[in-house]
Parts: C-alpha cells; structure tokens; sequence
C-alpha cells in the first residue's frame, strides 16, 4: 500500500491479488477508482501457433493467406480486454473504462444526476452463477455492467468496489453490506 500527500489530502493507493485476478484501488475524500486486471498473458500458446503457420506459410510463398492468417489473429488479439475500472467523482458521476490490448479504450461517464441506484446482481450462464455490479440510469432500458468482460468474484473484489463506489456516489445512505 502507497500513499501520496498532494496538498493536505492523502491518496491511498492498494494493490491486491485475488486468485489469478489483480486488482488495484486508489482511494481520495472525493475521488474512488477501482481496476480489475486480465488474468491471462498477453501472448499464449495460440498466439505462437498462429505466428509459426503464418511464418511458414511465407516461407512457402502463401502471402495471401499468411496476410489473411495474420490479420484474423491480430483482429480477434486486439479486441483482448486488457483492464477495466470504474471511478466515481463525488458530486460528479461515475467513468467506466475498458482498454484492451491493442492500447485502445472505450470510455463512458454517467452523470450523478442520472444515476438512480447501483445494484450487485447476479446472471446465470449455462454452468455457473457470476455475481457483477451493475448502474441503473435514468431514461435507458439497459443497466450498465461494470467489469463486463473480467467478470471478478462477489468477494472481494465487487464488494469492495460496490461499497466504495456508492460511499462516494450516495455518501448520506446507509450500506447495506456493512462489514
């Protein structure tokens, strides 16, 4: 654990690991941000499988489809989640980013004033049952999934985050998962 003085206020930031799963939090009077890293490496053993074929597909003179090899792999590596994170700004609203591996990111903010609740819900797939930390938002039909493609465990990880978050977002209301 780190912390950092910048002018009279302390920044605390925490770096755990769950499992495979590496988490980190920065914690401000004003300001929570919490990161959820990607397990997996960022090159594996498909990765390398596909670089020797289109490797050998040149050196047998098939650039065509060495090219179409190579750019089907890069297309499927890039769209990677690499870290997702959620920061909420008291008075302000919540940003939630997404960077995946090729460096590029996708970023949302929502306005305080269009948050209506922020919920831990659970979704059942066909073997299991994956706990996520949603916001509902005024005005859409959709709630906005947090950690939507990590998906991290219930504890600690989203209890964490869902108690900070609305500590911040919904500082006067009582929390329902006190410890």
């Amino acid at each position: 654990m780190e912390t950092h003085p910048s002018s009279a206020k302390t920044v605390t930031i925490e770096k755990h690991k769950d499992g495979s799963i590496n988490y980190s939090v920065l914690k401000g009077e004003q300001t929570r941000e919490y990161t959820v890293y990607a397990s997996y490496r960022p090159f594996n053993i498909f990765d390398l499988i596909c670089l020797i074929t289109t490797a050998y597909l040149i050196w047998a003179v098939y650039y065509k489809h060495a090219g179409l090899l190579f750019l089907g792999w890069f297309l499927m590596k890039r769209r990677q989640v690499r870290r997702e994170s959620i920061m909420a700004i008291r008075d302000l609203g919540v940003q939630i980013k997404t960077v995946y591996w090729d460096g590029s990111a996708v970023t949302r903010f929502i306005d305080i004033l269009k948050i209506e609740d922020i919920i831990i819900h659970e979704g059942i797939s066909f073997w299991q049952i994956k706990s996520y930390i949603a916001i509902i938002v005024k005005d859409e039909d959709k709630m906005v999934i947090v950690y939507e493609n990590l998906l991290p465990k219930l504890d600690p990880i989203l209890l964490e985050t869902y108690r900070g978050i609305r500590s911040i977002i919904f500082p006067f209301e009582k929390d329902l998962f006190a410890k």
